[in-house]
Order: structure tokens, then C-alpha cells, then sequence
């Protein structure tokens, strides 16, 4: 094995004759690839630019042959309604022998039939029937006041009234029509090549095929195939069975059927499935033919290069006093030999430089990164209370209604402001009412849940943003927050006796809108203090006006 061929075997996977390679492998694959998509494309764009030419002129074929045959069936059912033993129809004669006899010899004459019955008009049972037909298909099936074709329930019937020869409607006949002849017509309208033709009903189940379901059929179709308006071009769908097809449909008139012309979808693209295959083994051996050709010109230039790629390697692993020795010539790797000793030289210098300013540069962020923590944390904290601030509960606020407006939970507000505190305030003075402030902050931040909001909103008020809580738990949360403050005991330092101290609290429940929200709550407030003082009250649907 030539010795050039040897040290490009032994190249690590990032050198350069591994790029090389790569990239002509790369280069080739990426061509082929889009040559291959834009074959395979094509081929489907022509396959569905023919099925949706072809569907529908084949669709056309079946209503019509359908059609005729649904045509034909209904003159015959309505020359027997005109038969004399029909016209003549009453009780006596609804089981005779006679009627029978007459509907025997349709069945006989008319092969198509797969059954018939006469149900006179008011009953719910037939008269008299002949072949094999359900016995309760006059309670199925409507009264028509003209000859109607009906499909469903695994059959087609052909339904048309019996009127007495002075024209008064008497009865009605009924037909079960044998759906081999149907499917005599879907068989002759299609060719050996074509999409196989279903007859279904209204619900997509199929009544007659062309190829029976267990060679492959479908056993029912889905509504929004039946629901289609157009038959070009051809829609995609999934059977209930969860098999993939392509097909059209069109409906039978009034009569509740419809022709569908359909295939399965690998049966339809067939086609392009055998180019993608013929296209990627075309692929595959381009691919191989020029990763060789690149692999054989690679090798011839990677031993003038193998001491610096192996330099270079130990370099990337932080090994910087590697010497690579020097080729002694003057072309183009000599100069990047000495160029890279050079190099190697003063990364050692740079690497002891940039440690030293590392050190010092992390030293100043942490620095910097403390001060800047204890300035945002003394922001959105209260001086006072610790509690958070007035902004921490507008940014607060703004984020819970942007989250409740996403998941629909429910975000409720307590506005609470302590009663009779300037009158305390004047009488204790300032540094009392501080006191008093701040044990009423640590009661209130143990009343609440860890997921509210407690903020001090300004003066002797104070506001909770209760997230996840409606109206209802919010009323109950301030009782919880009223009687624990109202049960607290604070004394003075120049009294004996605990001072009775209480608040006011207004709540309301999100409905929308950001300001109506706090104006309802502090609307409450007001009524709180209105209505003696250390109470709970909740918001009207007035105060969100």
C-alpha cells in the first residue's frame, strides 16, 4: 500500500484530508439529493395533474351507467304500481293469493329485484311481499309521494306509489334492488388500468364496488370526501380503517348515493416510488464514484502536511510548546512552518497575559455582580416593612394579568389599610407608628400564601395579589388576614396595655381590565371603612363600571 495512502488512513477525523473528503461527499450528496427531489417532484406533479384529469371523466362514466341503471329500475317498479291487482288494492285482496302471485312474476320478469312488498296507505307493515326483503322495511322506509330511490343500511330501495285508477293514493310498492346489478355497472364502466369505482351512501359506506374490500377495497369512505362540492382536483384521505387514498366523488341526485372513484395512495403513486428508487441507487454510485476520486487525490497531498496537522492538533488541546521542525525550503509550506512556530511562540506570550487579566476581570464581576444584587433587591423593597414596594407590584400585577389572560385562572386583589392609624400615629408618635407598621407587615406576610403578592402600597396600605384564587377564596383569605391582625397585640412602649388594632379590606376578582381591577378593590376599601371599620368587603359589579 503506498505510503501516502497509509498516513491519510491514520488522519484524525478533523484533519484536512478528511475535509476534503467530506466536502466532495457533501458537495455530490447535496447535488444528487436535489436532482432526486426534483425527479421525484415532477413524477408526482404528473401523476396528479393525470389522476386529476382522468378521475373525473371516469366519474362521469359511472353516474352515468349508475345513474341509468337507477333510472331503468324505477320505470319498472312504476309500470307495477299501474298493475290492475295493485290499483284494485284493499283488505281483502292485501293477502290474497292473486297479489302475491303478481309480485312473483316482477321478481321473475325483473332479476334486478332482489325483493318486493306492497304496504297499503296507514299501515306500518306490508300487505303482502314476495323474495327475501326485511319485515319491518315498511316501517323503515318513508311514504314517498313520488317514485324515490333510497340507499342505506346496506341496501338500495326503490319506493313509488300505488294510486287507484281515479288517481287516490292507495299504497305504496317497495323494491330491494339486487346491488350486483349496480356493480355489473361499476365493473363495465372501468378498465383494467383505471381507479376502482365504489357506490356508497350518504354515511360512506360502500354498497357496490367494482373490486371487493378483501383484495384491497375500501369498506367506507370519510365525510369530508362525501362533503367535497368539486371533483377536481382529487382529494387525499384516511379510511376509518386509517389506509391512505386519493379519489373524487359525486352524488347520485336526491337518492342518497354516490359514485367514488378512489385508490388506495400506494397504488396511485406507485409510479414515483419506483423512480425514487431507480434515482437513488443512480445517487448512490455517483456518490461512491466521486469519494473515491477525492480519497486518491487527498492521499497524494497529505504527507507534506502530516507533522503540522499533528501539530496543530496538540495545539488545540492546549499543548502551546509544540515545535514543528522547520522543512528548510522556501515554497508555501516552509513559510507557514516558521510562520506557525512563530505563532506558537506568542500564544504562550498571549496566554500568560490574558490569565493575568482573567484573574482581575473576574474578580471585578463578582464585585460588580454583589452590588448589583443588593441595588436590585433594595429597589423593589420597602425601607420600611421589607415587604415589597409600590413598583415590584405594578410589574407584579402586569405579569399576573398577562398570565391569566393566557390560562384563563382566576386573580383576585385585597386592598387593605389600616383603621384609625393617623390618630395612633399623632398620639405615639412616628417611630410607635413605625413599630406598628412593621408588626403588621410580619402578621400579613404569615396570613398569606407563599404564591400571593404582598406589597406595601404606600402610607398604612397594604395590597396581596392572590393568584390563582376567585372571588370567593379571595373574601375568605382577608377574614383570615382581618382576624389575624385584629388579634395581634401591640402595646406601646409607654402603655400597660395592648392597643386594640384593625383593618379595612377591599377584594375584587380580575375581569379584564388592569385599572377597573384596582379601582373596584379600592371602591370596596371604601365601603369597608364606611361601614364601621374592620370589616371585609367585596366588589360590587357596580364598582367595575
Amino acid at each position: 500500500m503506498p505510503e501516502s495512502t497509509q498516513a491519510l488512513r491514520h488522519q484524525p477525523r478533523d484533519s484536512l484530508a478528511t475535509k476534503i473528503i467530506f466536502f466532495v461527499f457533501f458537495s455530490t450528496f447535496v447535488t444528487a439529493l436535489v436532482v432526486s427531489w426534483i425527479s421525484v417532484q415532477a413524477t408526482h406533479a404528473f401523476l396528479r395533474a393525470h389522476l386529476d384529469a382522468a378521475y373525473p371523466l371516469l366519474l362521469d362514466r359511472a353516474t352515468s351507467r349508475v345513474g341509468g341503471a337507477l333510472a331503468d329500475a324505477e320505470h319498472a317498479l312504476e309500470l307495477l304500481a299501474r298493475d290492475p291487482a295493485l290499483q284494485q288494492l284493499d283488505d281483502d285482496l292485501a293477502a290474497s293469493t292473486r297479489l302475491r302471485a303478481t309480485l312473483e312474476g316482477f321478481l321473475d320478469a325483473e332479476p334486478r329485484f332482489a325483493g318486493v312488498l306492497v304496504q297499503p296507505s296507514g299501515s306500518a307493515l306490508p300487505a303482502a311481499s314476495g323474495g327475501t326483503v326485511p319485515s319491518r322495511l315498511g316501517r323503515d322506509l318513508e311514504t314517498p309521494a313520488a317514485t324515490r330511490i333510497q340507499g342505506g343500511a346496506g341496501r338500495v330501495t326503490v319506493s313509488t306509489p300505488i294510486r287507484s285508477a281515479g288517481g287516490a293514493p292507495i299504497g305504496v310498492v317497495h323494491a330491494v334492488l339486487d346491488l350486483s346489478v349496480l356493480r355489473a355497472q361499476l365493473v363495465a364502466t372501468r378498465s383494467s388500468d383505471e381507479a376502482q369505482l365504489h357506490l356508497v351512501d350518504g354515511e360512506g359506506a360502500v354498497l357496490a364496488s367494482s373490486q371487493p374490500s378483501e383484495i384491497g377495497g375500501f369498506e367506507a369512505f370519510p365525510r369530508e370526501l362525501l362533503a367535497s362540492t368539486a371533483v377536481r382536483p382529487a382529494r387525499e384521505f384516511r379510511s376509518a380503517q386509517g389506509r391512505r387514498g386519493i379519489g373524487v366523488y359525486a352524488p347520485l341526485g336526491a337518492t342518497g348515493l354516490g359514485v367514488v372513484v378512489a385508490q388506495p395512495l400506494d397504488v396511485a403513486f406507485a409510479p414515483v416510488f419506483s423512480v425514487v428508487t431507480r434515482v437513488f441507487v443512480i445517487d448512490l454510485a455517483i456518490i461512491l464514484a466521486f469519494s473515491f476520486l477525492a480519497y486518491e487525490i487527498t492521499a497524494k497531498i497529505v504527507r507534506p502536511l502530516e507533522a503540522l496537522s499533528e501539530g496543530a492538533r496538540r495545539i488545540s488541546q492546549g499543548e502551546l510548546e509544540v515545535v514543528v521542525a522547520d522543512t528548510g525550503t522556501h515554497d508555501e509550506l516552509g513559510l507557514l512552518t516558521r510562520t506557525f512556530n512563530d505563532m506558537t511562540l506568542q500564544l504562550r506570550r498571549n496566554r500568560e497575559e490574558i490569565d493575568e487579566h482573567h484573574r482581575e476581570l473576574r474578580q471585578r464581576n463578582e464585585e460588580l455582580q454583589r452590588a448589583n444584587e443588593v441595588l436590585e433587591q433594595l429597589s423593589i423593597t420597602d425601607g420600611l416593612t421589607k415587604l415589597h414596594n409600590h413598583r415590584y407590584f405594578q410589574e407584579a400585577l402586569a405579569r399576573e394579568i398577562k398570565r391569566v389572560a393566557r390560562s384563563g385562572e382566576p386573580l383576585s386583589i385585597l386592598l387593605a389599610d389600616l383603621d384609625d392609624f393617623k390618630a395612633l400615629n399623632d398620639r405615639y408618635g412616628h417611630a410607635q407608628g413605625d413599630a406598628l407598621l412593621v408588626r403588621i407587615a410580619r402578621t400579613l406576610n404569615e396570613s398569606v400564601r407563599e404564591s400571593d403578592v404582598l406589597a406595601r402600597y404606600g402610607g398604612e396600605e397594604f395590597v396581596v395579589l392572590a393568584t390563582g384564587t376567585d372571588l370567593e377564596g379571595a373574601i375568605f383569605l382577608a377574614e383570615k388576614v382581618r382576624t389575624a391582625i385584629a388579634e395581634s397585640e401591640v402595646t406601646p412602649s409607654d402603655e400597660t396595655s395592648a392597643l386594640p388594632v384593625t383593618v379595612s379590606i377591599g377584594v375584587a376578582e380580575f375581569a379584564g381590565d388592569r385599572k377597573r381591577f384596582f379601582d373596584a378593590a379600592d371602591r370596596a376599601l371604601y365601603r369597608a371603612k364606611a361601614a364601621g371599620k374592620n370589616c371585609v368587603m367585596a366588589a360590587m359589579p357596580s364598582d367595575s363600571d
